[in-house]
């Protein structure tokens, strides 16, 4: 816009000297050197001194010929863009002083529209600095949120690699203490029998039949050990089918999808938390007769959607249950979106793949 301001005013002042004669040298050597000031504020470095020279060479030319006012008019534009709209205002007696009366009010129409318009050229400046500082900004926040997030999904499987030693080595104790202690004594009897075997066959004989007893014994309390070890649930298909059937408010259409025997208990209890927080939303608020239930375990995202057909809601004021739902989610590495339109309520937990570890595996197996 600044371009166009300063050819507007030199193209009238040059087609307005071109019509009424020629200009002296004086004249065109102005002229030229004021173009060149332009060029240079425009191009290189905007400088104050510079503007402030401009206005006094067309006053000066101004003394020749009052139609070099016009430039005023790339002044005015000039000074109201760097915000010093009293100086522009001070541009207007130089009309009084070389026009008569009905020029004087164009000059001064020619100074307002040119102000105004710098003024508008900075307050646009002014509007995308403020756009780009907070653009910025929210560009180092998601940078920060990112950095953040990663460090909470690494927590947390750092977490479940703890819990997951403490399991191991929980397990190794039981073991050890209830199996490992009879099958010592075991041994220790068997290496007994094999010392009186030759001297004593009879009482070998009765030592070996009690060694197999106690080893039948030691097998029967092992199975009994790695039942009670194993999770009175097992986190699958049938874990998220007895949430549905515990759920007596409205029928449930549940499209389970997927190999379940993939989920780790980490998702198993992020999912479980979803759902249950969803289907007792919907028992409490929504009037719903129907809800649906999409669990789809696919190759690198799990995706639970659960919908009902009740009467929705405007807004969403989350408490605690809603909060604590999207925490684990986002914690996960996962991203869940909440649609509280009219007529239904919406949710879809995204969850990435991950894989179980091997004492999971070996867990289910036992």
């Amino acid at each position: 816009m600044s371009y166009f301001i300063k050819v507007i005013c030199l193209l009238f002042v040059i087609t307005i000297k071109t019509a009424g004669g020629s200009a002296a040298h004086l004249e065109v050597m102005g002229l030229l050197l004021l173009v060149a000031s332009y060029i240079y504020r425009e191009k290189y470095a905007d400088l104050a001194w510079l503007l402030a020279g401009e206005a006094l060479l067309v006053f000066l030319l101004s003394w020749a010929d009052p139609v070099y006012l016009a430039l005023y008019g790339s002044t005015a534009f000039d000074l109201a863009s760097r915000g010093l709209h009293y100086y522009a205002l001070a541009l207007a007696p130089a009309g009084f002083i070389f026009f008569l009366s009905p020029w004087s009010a164009a000059y001064l129409l020619l100074l307002v529209i040119s102000g105004y318009a710098g003024f508008l050229r900075r307050q646009l400046l002014e509007r995308k600095t403020t756009y780009q500082q907070a653009y910025d900004r929210e560009r180092q926040t998601r940078y920060a949120l990112e950095e953040t997030k990663a460090k909470l999904l690494q927590a947390a499987r750092k977490t479940a690699h703890l819990a997951e030693i403490r399991e191991r080595n929980r397990i190794a104790r039981e073991i050890h203490d209830s199996v490992g202690h009879k099958l010592a004594g075991i041994l220790l009897l068997l290496q007994a029998t094999a010392k009186v075997q030759g001297k004593d066959p009879v009482k070998a004989e009765g030592m070996l039949q009690q060694a197999i007893s106690g080893l039948a014994g030691a097998v029967e309390l092992l199975r009994d050990t790695v039942h009670n070890l194993k999770p009175a649930e097992e986190p699958g298909l049938a874990y998220f089918e007895a949430i549905i059937e515990n759920f007596r408010f409205c029928p449930v259409d549940f499209r389970p999808g997927g190999d379940f025997t993939a989920l780790t208990p980490h998702q198993v209890e992020i999912l479980s938390s979803t759902l249950k927080e969803a289907l007792t939303n919907a028992a409490r608020h929504s009037g719903a007769d129907r809800v649906e239930v999409h669990l789809e375990i696919r190759e690198k995202i799990i995706r639970l959607y659960i919908k009902d057909n009740g009467r929705g809601c405007e807004t969403i004021r989350e408490g605690l249950g809603i909060s604590g739902m999207k925490e684990r989610v986002r914690n996960a590495g996962g991203q869940i979106t909440i649609n509280p339109a009219a007529g239904s309520f919406m949710i879809v937990c995204v969850l990435p793949r991950e894989e179980r570890a091997e004492g999971d595996e070996r867990a289910g197996a036992l």
